[in-house]
């Protein structure tokens, strides 16, 4: 039972530092050139709701096995209200973040398929 709670949190975070560094650095390499206020709030919403969602969905699919595409799709869609917002401010960056979430679900799709296999 421990075992079926720390895999779902162990994936999680791992999802949460790989996507983590993958932002910091594209970010590095092609930084953003005028920085404002509003994008940054942009980006720190969107980590919370991504974090609190890949969280949720992660323990949906160590327990359940219905729907989880339609539940998949359904989050990724919460994750994408606020770069939704600002795609007119900043829509590559805007994009990028909705990749990033996508990326996120796929990966926890990918590895509870690969589960279920072995």
């Amino acid at each position: 039972m421990i075992r079926k709670i720390l895999r779902p949190i162990l994936i999680s975070i791992i999802q949460i530092v790989g996507l983590a560094i993958i932002h910091d650095c594209l970010n590095h390499f092609y930084p953003i050139q005028h920085k404002s206020v509003g994008f940054g709030l942009t980006i720190f919403y969107t980590e919370i709701i991504f974090i609190l969602s890949i969280f949720a969905f992660n323990f949906y699919l160590e327990f359940f096995k219905k729907n989880i595409y339609l539940i998949a799709f359904f989050l990724l869609i919460l994750v994408s209200i606020f770069p939704l917002n600002a795609l007119e401010e900043r829509p590559l960056r805007s994009l990028f973040l909705i990749i990033l979430a996508l990326c996120g679900f796929l990966s926890s799709l990918v590895l509870s398929k690969f589960k279920t296999k072995n």
